[in-house]
């Protein structure tokens, strides 16, 4: 008996993390029958997660429409993340001059599971609506942030995403293992990851490893902005300011 209450606890936890999980951007307010249906949950089951989370100011209900958001608890927590990642304060200047060099929104990234998530952003004067933001994932296998890392990852990293598949975004998307891999190879050849059009039609991005004091890639830093501006003109100074910059960053660290 014991066993099963201690079963169903976890159970309504991983819930709870599933729900925070569907918050996001593009979706800032969700109401009680967008979370059960996503969670594939009742939706009395959906009020009392909400209900436990509202108490505890994890989310807010706005009496109005009746819709659910993020609260306070989350944003009181940020400097303890952002503290817990030291990179951030460290890329700050340089990420900053990266932009003003290149004139392209500049990113630090990570890898999350199969995905890349980002940790900072920095923002261009003139931004492209790229899906970019700090806490956006995106798939690894189909952006320069995401190859720049997995390349330089164990074998079994790069099969474990390989097995959950290659789906296809656009045209230009990677969807093959062997094209995958020979990409990766191709990576860590050069230095640095280059994805025209993989993830987003008209967006290219360029990316190159962050190495940490032993000399792992567990980061990445990348520029992304429209095709009409990272081009085959304008890719070997931008490949190369990019490069300096993880360069910079690794010295750093």
């Amino acid at each position: 008996m014991k066993e099963r209450k201690r079963r169903t606890s976890f159970s309504s936890l991983e819930n709870a993390l599933r729900l925070l999980h569907l918050f996001s951007m593009d979706e800032t307010e969700l109401s009680i029958a967008d979370i059960a249906e996503r969670l594939n949950i009742g939706k009395s089951t959906a009020h009392r997660l909400l209900q436990t989370l509202k108490s505890e100011g994890f989310v807010k209900k706005d009496p109005k429409t009746n819709l659910y958001s993020l609260g306070t608890s989350l944003l009181a927590m940020k400097k303890i993340i952002h503290s817990r990642f030291p990179i951030c304060q460290i890329a700050l200047p340089l990420l900053q001059e990266l932009v003003a060099l290149s004139g392209e929104s500049a990113h630090i990234a990570t890898l999350y599971g199969a995905d890349v998530i980002y940790l900072y952003k920095a923002e261009c004067d003139h931004p492209v609506r790229l899906l970019s933001y700090v806490g956006k994932k995106n798939p690894a296998f189909c952006t320069s942030t995401g190859q720049a890392i997995l390349a330089y990852q164990p074998k079994e990293t790069i099969d474990r995403i390989i097995a959950q598949g290659l789906p296809a975004f656009t045209p230009r998307t990677i969807t093959t293992p062997p094209a995958l891999l020979e990409k990766l190879v191709q990576v860590r050849q050069q230095g640095y990851a280059i994805s025209s059009e993989e993830l987003h039609e008209g967006v290219t991005s360029i990316s190159a490893p962050i190495r940490n004091r032993n000399g792992n890639v567990r980061y990445s830093v990348s520029i992304a902005g429209p095709i009409q501006r990272v081009n085959d003109r304008s890719l070997p100074y931008l490949t190369q300011l990019v490069v300096q910059t993880a360069q910079a960053i690794s010295a750093k660290l």
